[in-house]
């Protein structure tokens, strides 16, 4: 059995969220998708003012910050410009109903 091991493409620094909160396994799920199907060097996020912006400090690839409610349209634009890029929104508060 193989032991653990920590994806490449969440960096080193601990996380600040609330007790409770799911961002930090969110972020972990994306980043072992991304890193999964090789995509670490074609990842582009973009994420919203809120708790979800703080994903640039937690990610090892590019990340978009973009006003409120306007993530989907950055990313838009980000995908148009490069289209061979993996290009995603993050958003959401971390709270999970």
């Amino acid at each position: 059995m193989a032991g653990f091991k920590k994806t490449t493409m969440l960096t080193d620094v601990p996380m600040h969220y609330c007790p409770g909160c799911t961002h930090g396994i969110a972020h972990r799920l994306v980043a072992e998708s991304i890193e999964e199907l090789s995509l670490q060097d074609k990842a582009v996020g973009v994420v919203p003012v809120g708790c979800s912006v703080f994903a640039y400090n937690y990610f090892n690839f590019d990340i978009y910050q973009a006003p409120h409610g306007r993530a989907p349209a950055v990313a838009t634009g980000a995908k148009r410009v490069h289209p061979e890029n993996l290009v995603f929104t993050y958003q959401g508060d971390g709270y999970f109903y």
